[in-house]
């Protein structure tokens, strides 16, 4: 082997799609063109002005040293008072890990639960860096395909029959990204009877947990008293507060597994950034008014684009129910004539990723490819804009599903 190549680890992960989307927008609006951008998976607001003067503070005050690894005490006690106030959940400081963002939170929790070979179940469509975490760590991924039929979720027969002994995992995204819709309590307790006859923890995943429509409420495995030992909550403060340039999630679940994660975490990272993590306490311990105006502001977004969304002919397409996303599944357009049958070869689907690099060129809209995510037969659009850029980048989409159908 060559002296430089790279470790072989590296091989085990993709390129990702999205650079190629993301690098041609930014040379079409360097050309003036008029790019409208349904791409974005971050919040378009600015953290909140209470949240950016604790960061000052800090620097201001000399809150920039290294802190203990897994957070400051001062921050989990935070997060556990948070947890018990908005979600019902009951976790100790000492149950707590505060890492460089929720990804970082993963990947500690994955480390310190998987070893080479396990298998991770994982549901499509997924947040698109699930499997090339699990394959980072060397376990192997089990992908679960789903239907907008189905709110792209899965079913507890799905479940059952992809669990097998070497099961060590299952990752569960509530509200998901890129589908935006979640699991209610009912339909996690149908799942409880097979959860239970597997050996594997439950990595829950609830970074857009207070980003929910239509009054629903969060639920999470680590409700039911059968499987809080065995779950992995995680979090973030990056979409609900507008911080995802702090860098900052947390994640929460048995002692020993914390105390785990937290070892692994102080040998890559010593400790989270101290500014964010003392700007962090006063996002989640003060007045809440500005997280629920971005959910308002969200949820009239919401509104808006799944009323332009849901008239698209020949696409299928769930209404989201939390997170900022829409994810219509668009190859019915290319599938079917008038009468419903199917088209010759040369009109067949050419894939997302051929899709989103049209819609940029011919219509100047910016969308991510399905196939990112774990299913190709759509596109994700995020609602992360303006009412105005909604608006007009929706009628170029459906501009351009019309000119195809």
């Amino acid at each position: 082997m060559p002296l430089h190549s790279p470790a072989s680890r590296t091989t085990r992960i993709s390129s990702a799609l999205t650079l190629e989307v993301v690098a041609r927008t930014a040379q079409l609006k360097a050309e003036g063109k008029p790019v409208l951008s349904l791409s974005v998976g971050e919040p378009d607001f600015d953290t909140p002005p209470r949240i950016r003067e604790a960061g000052k503070y800090a620097i201001d005050h000399g809150i920039t040293r290294y802190t203990e690894g897994r957070g400051t005490l001062a921050l989990r006690k935070a997060i556990s008072e948070k947890l018990a106030r908005d979600q019902q959940l009951e976790y100790a400081p000492e149950q707590i890990i505060v890492s460089c963002g929720g990804k970082h939170v993963i990947t500690n929790f994955m480390l310190a639960t998987l070893n080479a070979g396990d298998e991770v179940i994982l549901p499509a469509p997924y947040f698109l860096a699930y499997p090339e975490l699990i394959r980072i760590v060397e376990a192997e991924p089990v992908i679960l395909p789903t239907d907008p039929a189905a709110r792209y979720l899965i079913t507890p027969a799905q479940l059952e029959k992809a669990i097998t002994p070497r099961t060590k995992m299952i990752v569960l995204v509530s509200p998901n990204n890129p589908s935006s819709t979640l699991y209610t309590r009912d339909e996690l307790t149908a799942m409880l009877p097979v959860i239970l006859k597997s050996n594997a923890w439950i990595l829950s995943d609830e970074v857009y947990e207070h980003l929910l429509y239509d009054g629903r409420k969060q639920a999470s495995p680590a409700y039911f008293p059968e499987l809080y030992e065995r779950t992995l909550y995680v979090s973030s403060l990056s979409k609900t507060y507008a911080m995802t340039g702090w860098r900052l999630g947390y994640g929460c679940g048995p002692k020993e597994i914390v105390a785990a994660a937290a070892k692994l975490q102080s040998q890559m990272t010593s400790s989270p950034s101290a500014i964010s993590q003392h700007a962090a306490i006063e996002a989640l311990s003060n007045d809440q008014r500005d997280r629920v105006e971005m959910q308002r502001v969200f949820e009239k977004r919401r509104d808006l684009i799944y009323s332009l969304v849901s008239r698209w002919a020949n696409v299928e397409v769930p209404k989201p129910e939390g997170a900022f996303y829409v994810f219509p599944r668009i190859d019915g357009v290319w599938r079917k004539d008038e009468g419903g049958g199917m088209k010759d070869e040369k009109n067949s689907y050419p894939g997302s990723l051929t899709v989103c690099k049209k819609l940029l060129e011919e219509e100047y809209v910016a969308t991510l490819p399905g196939v990112v995510f774990g299913d190709d037969r759509a596109i994700r659009l995020s609602f992360a804009a303006s009412e105005e850029t909604i608006r007009e980048g929706c009628e170029r989409v459906e501009r351009f599903l019309e000119r195809i159908g």
